[in-house]
C-alpha cells in the first residue's frame, strides 16, 4: 500500500520534468536544423567560411556568378591543401569577373572569421556581405557576425543536411555558443 503512494507523487515530479526537458531539446535541435531562411541581395562581398566541401564554396561562387556581389572572399585557413576552398578563392574555379581573396582567418574559429573578415572589409571599403555556411551552423553565424562585423551581413546556407552528423553538429554549434559568450572575443 505505501509503494503505491509514492508512485504517484513520484510521477507527477518525474514525468512533467521529462516532458519539459524533452521539448526543449526538440526545440533547440529545431532552432539549429531548420534556422530562418533569408533572401540572397545585392551586395559588396560573398564570403565563404571555411569547413566541409558541402556545396558552399559552389553556391558562394554562383552568387557572385548571378551578380549578387563583384567580390568573393573564401576562408581558407588550410591554403592549398584544402583543394576545394583554394581553387575557388585563387584557383581555376574562382567566379568570372569577380576579385576573389582567400583569407586566412585567425584564430580559425567561426569569431575569428569574423574578427578577419572585419578587417579586409575595413581596409576595401566593404559595407555588406552575403555568409555562406553549413545549416546547422547558420544561427551561430549570425550571431557572430552581428557581434564582430561592423558592416551589414546576412547568412546563407546550402541545404545539405547528412543524416548521420545532425546530432553531433548540433552539439558542436551548442559548445561554439558556450565559448563564444564566455570568452566574448569580440567586446
Amino acid at each position: 500500500m505505501r509503494h503505491r503512494s509514492l508512485a504517484r507523487p513520484l510521477l507527477r515530479i518525474v514525468l512533467p520534468t521529462l516532458i519539459a526537458l524533452a521539448t526543449v531539446c526538440v526545440l533547440v535541435f529545431g532552432w539549429f536544423i531548420f534556422p530562418a531562411k533569408a533572401e540572397p541581395t545585392k551586395v559588396d562581398v560573398v564570403l565563404v567560411l571555411a569547413g566541409a566541401n558541402d556545396g558552399r564554396h559552389e553556391y558562394g561562387a554562383q552568387l557572385v556568378e548571378e551578380g549578387y556581389a563583384d567580390n568573393f572572399v573564401v576562408s581558407n585557413p588550410n591554403g592549398s591543401s584544402d583543394k576545394v576552398g583554394y581553387a575557388h578563392c585563387a584557383g581555376n574555379l574562382r567566379p568570372e569577373g569577380a576579385q576573389s581573396y582567400c583569407m586566412d582567418p585567425y584564430p580559425v574559429i567561426t569569431s575569428g572569421e569574423a574578427m578577419t573578415f572585419n578587417g579586409l572589409a575595413q581596409q576595401h571599403g566593404w559595407d555588406s556581405v552575403l555568409i555562406v555556411t553549413m545549416r546547422t551552423h547558420t544561427q551561430r553565424v549570425r550571431t557572430v557576425f552581428d557581434q564582430c562585423y561592423t558592416g551589414e551581413s546576412t547568412v546563407l546556407n546550402v541545404d545539405n543536411l547528412g543524416r548521420s552528423g545532425v546530432r553531433k553538429a548540433v552539439f558542436h554549434e551548442i559548445g561554439g555558443y558556450i565559448k563564444f559568450w564566455l570568452t566574448a572575443p569580440c567586446a
